[in-house]
């Protein structure tokens, strides 16, 4: 989930709004990793008008940050609401995910916005839904005997070896 892999043909809907040429690469270290995007406009293409951050400078209305708390926390920000996902490992190879979605201000809550809230969960149910095989496949091929470890692509993982690293230097600090 930390890297840029939005890829047209695992998320055409997304990449209406949100093409992986807009992108940029966001690391915290010791903290996090992720990508920003400078053309978010799901609210204007879904025809949603919910209320805004009202903080938010107008010239970067459109910029939404998404970014993996390590090791378990996603969030993504947007001016008129804000998502976080908890990753719950179960077993090695089953995860729990939860996601809340917050909105600006009591007044997102009034009847008048029902169907934007319900259009914002079901565009992000359907983005997460589209992950879900892609994510599987990679750990399946992961897993096999055959997998020698990979290669990062400078273009793509910069955001996946943050977390690698990052992985890395807890395992040092208690070897």
């Amino acid at each position: 989930y930390c890297e840029s892999y939005h890829l047209p043909w695992v998320h055409p809907d997304l990449n209406r709004y949100s093409r992986i040429e807009d992108h940029y690469p966001i690391m915290e270290d010791g903290i996090g990793a992720g990508q920003g995007t400078t053309v978010f406009d799901y609210s204007g293409t879904a025809g949603i008008n919910l209320p805004q951050l009202p903080m938010w400078p107008e010239p970067k209305k459109a910029v939404a940050e998404y970014i993996a708390l390590y090791p378990n926390v996603l969030l993504g920000l947007q001016v008129d609401h804000l998502f976080a996902v908890l990753l719950t490992p179960l077993a090695p190879n089953r995860t729990r995910e939860t996601m809340r979605l917050f909105f600006v201000d009591d007044a997102a809550m009034a009847n008048e916005h029902a169907s934007a809230r319900r259009s914002v969960r079901e565009g992000w149910k359907q983005v997460f839904g589209e992950d879900v095989a892609v994510v599987e496949g990679m750990q399946q091929g992961r897993a096999s005997d055959a997998f020698d470890g990979g290669a990062f692509s400078p273009a793509m993982d910069q955001a996946s070896l943050h977390f690698h690293r990052w992985i890395a230097e807890r395992m040092r600090a208690v070897a």
